[in-house]
């Protein structure tokens, strides 16, 4: 990209990012459809998300299966509207997780006349159901005074920015491994609920400047999968070779609704299976997840499979206020003591699936917690 005003092109970018920040009703299918593609390359595309037009929940979900810039099939995310598509790694219908290929801001100096190129990145997630994850990502940069800063945006007027400067280097103060503000440094993203970000950087100095340090890097990352190597600042592009290994983690969700509310709409409600489970995903919509002793797609007509885990435990209990909870081999009753207008029934009798929800709602936020719900104290699961 041409050397442009770093002010101007941060401005540029809001504009861009802000000019599409309004959601349009979908029309929504519950099930798959027959003869869609579920393999783009090696990534395994499950439902409720899709390969292709009419394939996937919403056309939030659909991806189209196209070659990187590598040669290689993958789904991307598209209407990125930053003027290229988001390369998708990896989806979890379990976790509530996807990943996609990192978007790097990049500067440059030429050291014949030390002009300086900018080359910004980010994503704008809009018209998807993803959020930038808040726990799983940090933002790093890496150079020879450069400093950066991403900028994350929930609305056209919320928004919060923060950056760090990677100093000026020498061999001897850098070691692979660490990254802490000499040669590369890194800020922790705090909680915000975005789903569009921008990376900018800038040369804060022209001292000094050597033939092997004369572009910069920022990229938002999943804290996990990156460690600083040394050859980042001694050989020209092995930061770029590497990113290939990297990515930005994104939790993603069911529409904008939390539960009670999307249960009084069951011609879009996600959790169809038995033994499933509706979660409020904080402020942002829901999720579904198999009960505990299940396992497979909640998303799917009896997607949740009963697995062997409940055979260790006794095969019946009996909850406090009556309710019965029974196991056998095959599958799990709950028979409650409820009538119409109970506290948890929405105003319908209390069902299995209702339980169900009611009692792992709140148990998902910790195992132990969900097992002692479960197991040891089953009333929460039918409450008077």
């Amino acid at each position: 990209m041409a050397s442009l005003p770093f002010f101007n092109l941060a401005l540029m970018l809001l504009l861009l990012l802000a000019a599409s920040t309004s959601s349009v009703a979908q029309s929504v299918q519950l099930q798959p459809q027959p003869g869609c593609q579920r393999q783009c390359g090696d990534i395994k595309v499950v439902w409720p998300f899709g390969i292709g037009k009419g394939c996937g929940r919403s056309e939030q979900f659909e991806f189209p299966c196209k070659k990187n810039d590598r040669g290689r099939l993958k789904p991307f995310v598209t209407g990125n509207n930053l003027g290229y598509d988001l390369e998708v790694s990896s989806i979890s219908v379990s976790g509530g997780l996807a990943r996609i290929k990192n978007p790097v801001s990049k500067v440059c100096v030429d050291t014949t006349d030390r002009s300086i190129n900018f080359n910004f990145a980010g994503a704008n997630l809009t018209q998807t159901p993803f959020w930038l994850s808040n726990t799983r990502n940090k933002f790093v940069v890496i150079g020879s005074n450069i400093s950066a800063y991403i900028r994350l945006n929930r609305t056209t007027t919320q928004s919060i920015k923060v950056g760090c400067v990677a100093r000026k280097w020498s061999k001897e103060r850098v070691a692979n491994g660490s990254c802490s503000g000499i040669g590369c440094c890194e800020a922790t993203v705090p909680y915000f609920q975005s789903k569009n970000y921008i990376i900018l950087s800038d040369l804060i100095s022209f001292s000094n400047i050597s033939n092997y340090d004369t572009c910069g890097y920022a990229v938002l990352t999943e804290a996990s999968r990156f460690k600083f190597s040394t050859s980042y600042l001694t050989e020209p592009g092995s930061f770029e070779k590497d990113i290939i290994n990297l990515s930005v983690a994104l939790d993603w969700t069911i529409g904008s609704e939390k539960c009670k509310l999307a249960r009084r709409n069951m011609s879009s409600y996600a959790c169809v299976s038995s033994h499933s489970a509706c979660i409020d995903y904080h402020d942002l919509g829901y999720r579904c997840n198999c009960a505990p002793g299940y396992q497979g797609n909640p998303y799917l007509l009896n997607g949740c499979r009963h697995t062997k885990d409940l055979q260790r435990y006794s095969y019946r209990k009996t909850c406090m206020d009556g309710s019965t909870m029974t196991n056998t081999s095959s599958s799990r009753h709950v028979v409650p003591k409820l009538s119409a207008g109970s506290e948890f029934d929405d105003n319908s009798s209390c069902n299995e699936q209702l339980c169900v929800e009611t009692c792992f709602t709140s148990c998902y936020a910790s195992p132990s917690l969900c097992r002692k719900c479960y197991f040891e104290t089953p009333s929460c699961c039918c409450k008077k």
